[in-house]
């Protein structure tokens, strides 16, 4: 019981859940017709405690996987190659901007991390990168670094 994966998953949301329960009775929950800024927070974290103490009594109930089954087979040479990946996409965000580190942290996953076929990564990393900067940049007006394509995205 002690190495069942799912109690130690639901004990730890339960730990968040009350404490976004606290923070916003914290902020002041105010009244129904005016709620305080930690109304939603509270009510949310009331929610998440909710959830959590169901699959902590399934958990006990019906038991589930150990805790050391979660790890086996996971491949840490990849999962530390993607972080390193994320840390470099980090590190040139800003010099070269979303569409170049997008693009170029996509294709590098899809092709190297995980590979996937050519005509299948070429299209979806540049339909990706170039959807979500249009969304973002000129549907939501969220300012995004251009990088040295700047002269070209205006």
């Amino acid at each position: 019981m002690i190495a069942n994966a799912q109690i130690w998953g639901a004990l730890f949301w339960l730990a968040i859940a009350l404490f976004v329960v606290w923070s916003g009775r914290d902020l002041g929950l105010g009244r129904l017709q005016e709620p305080g800024s930690g109304f939603a927070l509270f009510w949310i974290g009331i929610i998440m405690s909710a959830l959590a103490v169901t699959t902590l009594v399934e958990a006990v109930t019906k038991g589930s996987e150990s805790l050391a089954s979660l790890w086996r087979g996971t491949r840490w040479g990849k999962v530390l190659l993607v972080v390193a990946l994320l840390l470099v996409f980090g590190f040139f965000f800003e010099t070269l901007g979303f569409i170049v580190c997008a693009l170029g942290l996509l294709l590098t996953l899809m092709l190297f991390v995980d590979p996937v076929r050519l005509w299948l990564a070429l299209p979806v990393a540049f339909g990706a990168t170039f959807g979500v900067w249009y969304v973002l940049v000129k549907v939501l007006r969220i300012q995004l670094p251009s990088g040295i394509l700047a002269p070209w995205l205006s």
